[in-house]
């Protein structure tokens, strides 16, 4: 479904992508030719504005945007593996060890 496209997820599996045949991609909504992918949990509220914008048109994704007073201003610049702090990454990546090897085998990256 994805060979051949450019598309993103969660940071902590995006790489496994490449199992997929797709080219990972570090954006929080990748599109190319007939696919949409989004990235992390809330990039989620991006991913469906973007589907709104274009299934409505943008005027309608914006007025989405305003009634759920989307209006994004984090406490914290960590919300990318880009902006976080060195300590944070490194732990996050330990946190997600788990996740990101069950993806990578999942992709079928290695065995075990």
């Amino acid at each position: 479904m994805l060979r051949g496209y450019k598309a993103t997820s969660h940071w902590s599996c995006r790489d496994t992508l490449s199992g997929f045949g797709a080219i990972p991609t570090d954006a929080r909504v990748v599109r190319d030719r007939n696919r949409i992918t989004g990235a992390g949990v809330t990039s989620g509220l991006d991913f469906g504005l973007a589907m709104v914008a274009e299934l409505r048109g943008q005027t309608y994704a914006e007025c989405t945007q305003l009634m759920s007073e989307y209006d994004p201003d984090p406490p914290f610049n960590a919300g990318s593996m880009s902006s976080a702090p060195e300590a944070v990454k490194q732990q996050m990546i330990m946190m997600a060890a788990d996740f990101s090897r069950d993806a990578a085998r999942l992709a079928g990256m290695h065995d075990g």
